[in-house]
């Protein structure tokens, strides 16, 4: 079975690949939504919306990584999560981003320790100027969380978006590195 019905959105993307023969397949896993960041841990109280994040940045993502290695059998794998800080510290205020963040990047740990055909890389990117970004700027819960985005923004250190995909997909060509493992940006 592929695991996908008839009305999952990524279904007509694997339907053109099938048939089609390839020397090897790459899962570049970025999708999800940032959480809440204006309330803390606590007050996260509402199971229907949990679960509706965890849907979204955890159950969809695993999906996607089955589908996507059961669909392109018979080549090489890489499978990347594209993954964060925050997926090994905790920041106040960001506690459902951390979490899905950990979540995802144990996942893919366990995909790598199953699996020792696969190449699977947890990338932290850096923090970058985005859209999330700036958001959380303007309304984390946590005035040390706030600082730390704010002195990021004021000493222009967000990472170039550019220059943090060019690094990730020289890590996955040259394709030395430990399968399962995070690399950071800013550790390579």
């Amino acid at each position: 079975s592929s695991g996908i019905n008839a009305e999952w959105p990524l279904r007509p993307g694997f339907d053109l690949a099938a048939g089609e023969t390839f020397s090897a397949a790459y899962l570049y896993n970025n999708h999800g939504l940032a959480s809440d960041v204006t309330r803390l841990a606590q007050d996260f109280d509402d199971s229907a919306e949990i679960e509706d994040y965890f849907f979204l940045n955890l159950t969809s993502f695993q999906v996607l990584t089955a589908v996507f290695l059961k669909n392109f059998s018979g080549v090489p794998h890489t499978c990347v999560n594209i993954s964060s800080k925050c997926a090994v510290v905790a920041f106040p205020s960001m506690s459902l981003y951390c979490t899905g963040k950990a979540a995802r990047l144990m996942l893919y740990k366990c995909l790598a320790a199953e699996n020792p055909e696969v190449k699977v890389l947890n990338y932290s990117p850096g923090l970058m100027l985005t859209t999330m970004t700036e958001n959380f700027h303007n309304t984390v819960a946590v005035d040390s969380t706030k600082k730390t985005f704010q002195a990021f923004k004021e000493g222009n250190l967000y990472v170039d978006t550019d220059e943090s995909a060019k690094k990730m997909l020289g890590i996955v060509k040259e394709g030395s590195f430990t399968s399962g493992e995070q690399i950071d940006f800013h550790d390579c």
